[in-house]
């Protein structure tokens, strides 16, 4: 399995919204593509911060998703605007998975 990483700093008049966005909009299309395994959502209140991760069942099927035209990149867009710069992502291998 390979998960997705994305850290972002939302803007604080805006971070309750973030969190809704990413709820409607980068789950639900995540949860249609090809390969998709899971996704969490961490929040940190007091320091405005979002950690998304998605899991993939193979690197082809994460790296798919995230490239030009893909739904990540389109929901990345609109995103932007609620985060005070752009959200640094990073791509892993799972190596250890508890359900």
């Amino acid at each position: 399995m390979y998960a997705r990483m994305t850290v972002a700093q939302a803007r604080p008049d805006r971070f309750d919204e973030a969190v809704t966005a990413v709820q409607e909009t980068f789950l639900p299309a995540a949860q249609e593509q090809p390969g998709y395994h899971g996704f969490l959502l961490l929040k940190n209140r007091a320091t405005q911060q979002l950690v998304g991760i998605s899991i993939w069942e193979t690197e082809a099927g994460m790296r798919t998703s995230g490239e030009a035209g893909g739904y990540f990149k389109e929901a990345m867009d609109r995103f932007l605007d609620l985060v005070v710069s752009p959200p640094v992502t990073t791509t892993h291998e799972v190596v250890v998975s508890e359900p």
